[in-house]
């Protein structure tokens, strides 16, 4: 298993904002343990605790999955692991009982557009490239969050063909709060935080809760449900197979891509 990566801070100059910062070189792929520890910290917010901000420092807000840890756990326990956690921290994000914000910059894969799509708000850099590439990847994840994010065709299109598309085009069809420059990032994520600490704190609670029991999506059964398959997958061997033709190089479909760095 490898080392927790996810950094927790909570700091005088911004009271009630929880910054929760991601860095995994090289490419800052997903650990089951990162997984783990964002739905731990969520889970256990204490009441000064206003808003959350989930970001990334280095090469990318996240390459997905790290499918190198899957590949190197016994029998399907990487699998397994990987999206029993991702569902709990995904689920954390959507039923946090505090506005979560994510900022994301240049690259945003798999598990990283769960947890994007999971959030309240999503701000981006304007070289932002997001792309679900579990139809490469042996797996069928991704659609839960997916359909809060974008109308059905444009959705069913990006996971069918698993091509890229930037961050302005994702915020031109609704899936994105903003888009800003890469220097703006981190100034405007701040400041957006501060505003939501700035409010009525039970106001904000109630708020929050109220439009989680009125959306439509249920990010919690409809992951578990698209998981389902994803272990059907790998029990009859179809998403083991193509986990390895990745890590190998060898991969059919989509060719390897600046986005997809090997995780």
């Amino acid at each position: 298993m490898s080392a927790v990566t996810l950094e927790v801070e909570r700091s005088d100059d911004a009271p009630g904002v929880v910054r929760l910062t991601l860095d995994n070189p090289p490419v800052n792929a997903t650990s089951i343990d990162d997984l783990r520890s964002i739905a731990d910290v969520l889970t256990s917010l204490s009441e000064s605790d206003k808003v959350v901000v989930i970001s990334a420092r280095g090469k990318g807000f996240s390459a997905g999955g790290d499918l190198k840890e899957m590949d190197q756990l016994p029998g399907h326990e990487g699998i397994l692991q990987q999206c029993l956690e991702s569902a709990r921290a995904c689920t954390a994000i959507s039923q946090c009982p505090i506005p979560v914000i994510v900022a994301i910059h240049d690259y945003c894969l798999g598990v990283g557009i769960e947890v994007v799509g999971s959030a309240d708000i999503a701000i981006a850099n304007e070289e932002a490239l997001f792309q679900w590439t579990e139809i490469d990847n042996g797996t069928v994840g991704g659609a839960a969050q997916g359909f809060r994010m974008l109308p059905p065709q444009a959705l069913r299109y990006l996971m069918f063909t698993a091509e890229p598309i930037t961050a302005r085009d994702l915020w031109s069809r609704g899936a994105l709060t903003e888009v800003v420059p890469a220097s703006e990032l981190v100034n405007r994520t701040d400041h957006i935080a501060e505003i939501i600490a700035s409010k009525q704190p039970d106001l904000m609670r109630h708020l929050k809760s109220s439009m989680d029991s009125l959306e439509a999506v249920d990010i919690e059964n409809a992951m578990r449900f698209e998981q389902s398959y994803i272990f059907q997958l790998n029990m009859e061997g179809t998403g083991s197979a193509a986990r390895t033709a990745f890590l190998e190089g060898t991969r059919q479909g989509v060719k390897k891509d600046p986005l997809e760095p090997d995780a």
